[in-house]
């Protein structure tokens, strides 16, 4: 089994706009245009291997008003969907990845 999570939306093709912004491309979409089939995890909690002030330029430039960018716990961001459900952006820290990719790699090695 396994579970699909689904956020319906009053226009889909706002929310497919938005959603290219961040980096996420349409596979298929139901030919009613109720919903579409994205590429990448859909969900309010995205990470980007890029850094933060392009993509908080990105979205400004796309006619969006992201957050300027918090160091409170990390580095993120967050944006309003075309819904106005709240996204936050996390950008992924390199360090913390490389030592979890160590720790899986020890582990396998075990």
């Amino acid at each position: 089994m396994r579970g699909t999570p689904i956020r319906f939306v009053r226009n889909i093709g706002l929310a497919n706009a938005f959603h290219s912004v961040l980096g996420l491309a349409q596979n298929t979409a139901a030919t009613g245009g109720t919903w579409a089939d994205l590429h990448g995890a859909v969900a309010l909690h995205f990470s980007t291997d890029e850094k933060l002030e392009i993509t908080v330029d990105r979205l400004r430039a796309a006619g969006y008003e992201p957050s300027d960018v918090d160091e409170t716990f990390g580095r993120f961001i967050t944006v309003s969907d075309p819904d106005g459900y709240l996204v936050q952006v996390n950008e992924m820290d390199e360090d913390l990845q490389n030592i979890s990719y160590e720790i899986r790699e020890s582990a396998a090695m075990k």
